[in-house]
């Protein structure tokens, strides 16, 4: 099982255990699944303790792959919260997975987000592989202050895990596309569409698939489905750029290239291929400089690209 929360800054241990997590099992008896939030907030039980100045709601859950090539047993949980703390200067927050009816929660240690007195909202995001076993997570998030000190939790109601509509045809699709027949997937991937037609990655995926396929008018269509759905997701914003240069529309492409680019302040692959196509936009735009550039950002960010004679090919032609 693999759990992560996607935060910064400090890092120590701690788990909530049963005493807590008794009071936490009191909640009503409505469950969402992983579908469901995707479109609306779970239901929450929130406790103040000690203080009554103190206080962490939920505010919003949704879910989603972690990424668009996670396997289909990675779900990402990302938590909206609000919360006030006032009996303490400064104090941190932190986010809890528990499994069914465990009196304890799933992670050993977690990172902590500082946060001040006052008020604010916070985004957290928890990657998790769901296992065989378990049948329901219930999400806890906690205010601690100085010395582990809880000041104000919130829970959602159990969540139910079972399998998400869309999902066997979702991995007969994967299926095929590692046998490189495409077109079955794409048809698999529709069936999945056809069940689930709110789940983006979906769409990225028929998206994806109909650029390998050469339907790049329907894969566009595809794109901005996903990205209508996840506005956020850069990998989609890619998939779109792809789509519009292939459709001879190359500002296009550069405008959701930069916007993907500009998104993280760290490079990652999904920056690598992003940079890789905006070079042959610009290029189509007879921006050879600026194609030079994006061409050794890939080629720096991807030392062991499978393509690198070809770019640096292209390198060579634009600069001389």
């Amino acid at each position: 099982m693999l759990l992560k929360l996607r935060a910064h800054h400090l890092t120590w241990p701690l788990r909530f255990t049963s005493a807590l997590f008794a009071a936490l099992l009191v909640v009503a008896p409505l469950a969402v699944s992983p579908a469901a939030a995707q479109s609306q907030p779970a239901p929450a039980q929130s406790q103040s303790a000690p203080t009554p100045a103190d206080r962490i709601d939920l505010v919003g859950l949704v879910t989603q792959q972690p990424k668009p090539d996670s396997p289909p047993n990675d779900v990402q949980f990302q938590a909206t919260v609000n919360y006030h703390l006032e009996s303490a200067a400064s104090g941190t927050v932190l986010l809890f997975l528990f499994e069914n009816t465990a009196s304890q929660s799933t992670q050993d240690s977690s990172n902590a987000i500082p946060i001040q007195r006052g008020n604010g909202q916070l985004v957290l995001d928890i990657d998790y592989t769901l296992s065989q076993d378990v049948k329901t997570l219930t999400l806890v998030a906690a205010v601690f202050k100085p010395q582990q000190k809880l000041a104000a939790w919130v829970s959602t109601n159990p969540i139910d895990m079972a399998p998400w509509p869309g999902r066997v045809f979702f991995e007969k699709a994967m299926t095929d596309r590692l046998a490189n027949d495409y077109s079955a997937a794409d048809q698999e991937l529709t069936l999945a569409i056809q069940e689930s037609p709110d789940t983006g990655n979906y769409y990225y995926w028929r998206g994806d698939t109909r650029i390998r396929l050469q339907d790049y008018s329907n894969a566009l269509a595809d794109f901005n489905k996903s990205i209508e759905l996840m506005p956020k997701d850069r990998p989609s914003r890619v998939g779109r750029g792809i789509a519009e240069l292939w459709l001879d529309n190359p500002q296009a492409a550069v405008d959701d290239l930069t916007t993907a680019i500009q998104a993280v302040s760290t490079p990652d692959r999904v920056s690598a291929w992003a940079f890789r196509a905006r070079g042959l936009a610009y290029a189509s735009l007879g921006q050879s400089q600026s194609a030079v550039s994006d061409y050794n950002q890939y080629l720096t960010l991807t030392p062991d690209a499978p393509d690198r004679d070809q770019v640096t090919g292209w390198i060579a032609n634009l600069s001389g």
